[in-house]
């Protein structure tokens, strides 16, 4: 009896101290899963067996798929088996990388070879990914629950000879996300107007309001020398920079100078190069005219970017206004009156109560400015 006493009081403090735990990482974003690893030679022999035994969906995005037209080819073992899911009845997606291809194939051109033929008659979806961004991934979900996840590529060096780190994780909830970022994932041929390939913003979630220090708007040498030098791309992109502050919780991070040049509204029709260029010249700007940031390059397509602390008062701005869609279909003096209205409401102040002169002097611009924001 005794004994069996000090095992409940065991098993009681067990769950006690487990249960804050699972909430913990409940809460942290983990979840609960079995894992398998498959490692070097293991990846083949345990992902065949997943696409054989695969019932409703596979879905694959691959930086490297490569078949070839000999049917001993190893990476066409596995399409073959994808062949077969297709003919139970399994739907069969696959993403492919279209960037930094080898031997000049063109984007548009990926997966469309003969070797996918047999893919696209029995009905697989094949998704080049728009070339504008890398697909890095090495993914495969089967059934809306199994997700193979590592550095294994379809080749026949990934599979025969290198050194691979993949696992099998059985978890429906991880792979209901994991099938939720696919669809966030821009396509080849498809405008990059829409939702971003693959957004940090649900990561990193803005609060509701953001707090702006008010000599931005009072200090002649920021947001004022910014609308009378027509730096207005500099001004969106310092605003991009804040918020992305704010998602980070840290004044210090680092961006894609492509991805920030889709955020400030760049032709798309540009070429990475002149996209690239276009984002550094204005950080470089605001780092040498305006002071607002310091910046150090890093292999030409990120930036590390630091906020320079503005101290005072600050005044608070709805996070809407920060987002990338609201800032490029606004014209600067619009948005410098947004700004304006956010600051005297701080105050308890209506910007109606001022004339276009009185604004003016108020904030360092010219009577035009104000009265062409307000027209708008």
């Amino acid at each position: 009896m005794k004994n069996s006493k000090i095992a409940a009081i065991l098993l009681a403090l067990t769950l006690c101290v487990a249960m804050p735990l699972s909430v913990a990482a409940a809460e942290a974003g983990f979840y609960p899963a079995e894992v398998k690893d498959i490692s070097d030679r293991a990846y083949e022999k345990a992902v065949i067996s997943l696409l054989d035994n695969a019932e409703e969906s596979i879905t694959i995005s691959m930086f490297m798929l490569k078949p070839d037209e000999n049917d001993r080819h190893p990476i066409n073992r596995l399409m073959k088996d994808l062949e077969e899911a297709l003919e139970r009845g399994v739907a069969v997606q696959v993403y492919l990388n279209t960037k930094g291809w080898e031997g000049g194939v063109l984007p548009d051109e990926v997966g469309k070879d003969k070797t996918f033929d047999s893919l696209h008659e029995k009905g697989a979806e094949i998704y080049p990914v728009h070339s504008r961004y890398m697909l890095h991934d090495k993914m495969i979900i089967v059934d809306s629950r199994f997700v193979v996840i590592g550095s294994t590529n379809w080749s026949v060096s990934a599979l025969a000879d290198n050194l691979e780190s993949t696992v099998l994780i059985d978890c429906p909830a991880l792979a209901e996300e994991r099938l939720k970022r696919m669809k966030t994932i821009h396509l080849e041929g498809e405008s990059l107007r829409g939702p971003p390939q693959i957004s940090i913003k649900e990561i990193y979630p803005l609060p509701d309001v953001i707090e702006l220090p008010r000599a931005l708007m009072d200090d002649e040498k920021y947001f004022p020398k910014m609308l009378s030098d027509h730096a207005n791309r500099a001004m969106d992109l310092y605003l991009l920079l804040i918020a992305e502050s704010y998602r980070r919780d840290s004044k210090e991070f680092s961006i894609s100078l492509e991805k920030t040049a889709g955020e400030l509204g760049l032709p798309e029709d540009w070429d990475a190069d002149a996209l690239r260029r276009q984002v550094i010249k204005s950080l470089r700007k605001l780092k040498n005219t305006y002071g607002l940031i310091d910046v150090r390059f890093k292999y030409a397509r990120a930036a590390e970017i630091e906020l320079i602390d503005i101290t005072g008062e600050t005044f608070s701005v709805k996070c809407d206004f920060f987002e990338s869609p609201f800032l490029t279909a606004r014209r600067q003096n619009k948005k410098f009156i947004l700004l304006i209205e956010a600051y005297l409401k701080d105050e308890e102040k209506n910007i109606a109560d001022f004339n276009y002169s009185q604004l003016g002097q108020m904030f360092n611009v010219d009577r035009t400015t104000i009265s062409e924001g307000l027209k708008e």
